[in-house]
């Protein structure tokens, strides 16, 4: 099973229990349960300049990626300024608020898993009361907080012949994964991370005993999901349920890349199952 569509900005919503807790806060879901997902809410949050979200606190486990703007980010009772390229993990249970103040508005991909509930079945976000600070240090000046937050920039790609920073992932020629959020970065339930695919770079067809999600950031890709064929481009967003056999391949002339989240989080080993190891066993 698998689900393709493209974002659409413009349908943003605040989300139920957030009304009377934020202020110029929408976020548009890409994965939840009415996409048959049942491991990962996914989606991207934007919230307006001088806009800001109250603390607060979830049942699950958070992990994101500042696309734009730049947000004062609390965590517990430390703030930090974030900009773009910065990402980080909430996790379950910390109390965290945020305020837009850059003189754009701020936009971030969220991942959040065990899936949230549906507003109809329970609660699983709590606010707490407080308010984000106006002004915070910057990244390189917290120290309490530093484990759970990181950057990326174009400098920190992983480069041909570079061991893999995925768990169970031999390097393939022409792909690249610089991860964000892991086992290793402290995440209990999901892991985030970035992937490029040079010119002609490809991943013959597998599945996984996980959900994934990709947000296609730039350039243009040719997805397989479940024998169906997409020609995916920035703004296009996928997601495979477990056991959706898939694979990508670049046959442009430029770079793609997408961020990618997998829920629950992925086994140490035995991570992909390639359709090719084992079509040496077919005899009919």
């Amino acid at each position: 099973m698998h689900y393709v569509s493209k974002i659409n900005l413009a349908g943003a919503v605040t989300p139920h229990g957030y009304q009377q807790h934020s202020v110029g806060f929408a976020r548009v879901s890409y994965v939840d349960h009415t996409n048959g997902s049942v491991h990962m809410g996914t989606g991207i949050c934007s919230l307006d300049t001088a806009g800001t979200i109250q603390p607060h606190v979830h049942s699950f486990e958070e992990s994101f990626y500042l696309l734009e703007g730049q947000v004062i980010l609390q965590l517990n009772d430390e703030a930090v300024m974030l900009n773009a390229g910065n990402y980080g993990l909430i996790p379950t249970g910390t109390r965290h608020g945020w305020r837009c103040v850059s003189d754009q508005p701020a936009r971030w991909l969220e991942n959040q898993s065990p899936q949230p509930r549906p507003s109809s079945y329970g609660r699983d976000t709590f606010f707490v009361g407080g308010e984000v600070p106006m002004s915070a240090p910057p990244l390189d000046a917290v120290s309490t907080h530093t484990h759970l937050l990181g950057y990326f920039d174009e400098s920190m790609l992983p480069q041909p012949g570079e061991k893999s920073q995925m768990e169970g992932f031999n390097p393939t020629t022409g792909v690249a994964i610089k991860m964000f959020v892991d086992r290793s970065f402290g995440a209990v339930h999901q892991s985030l991370f970035l992937i490029q695919y040079m010119p002609g770079a490809k991943i013959a067809p597998h599945d996984h005993t996980f959900e994934e999600s990709y947000y296609i950031l730039s350039g243009e890709v040719e997805a397989t999901c479940d024998g169906n064929v997409y020609r995916l481009t920035a703004g296009s967003v996928v997601w495979t349920s477990v056991g959706c056999i898939h694979s990508f391949e670049n046959k442009g002339t430029e770079p793609v890349r997408w961020l990618e989240t997998q829920s629950p989080l992925p086994p140490a080993k035995e991570v992909f199952r390639f359709e090719h190891e084992w079509a040496k066993y077919t005899t009919d």
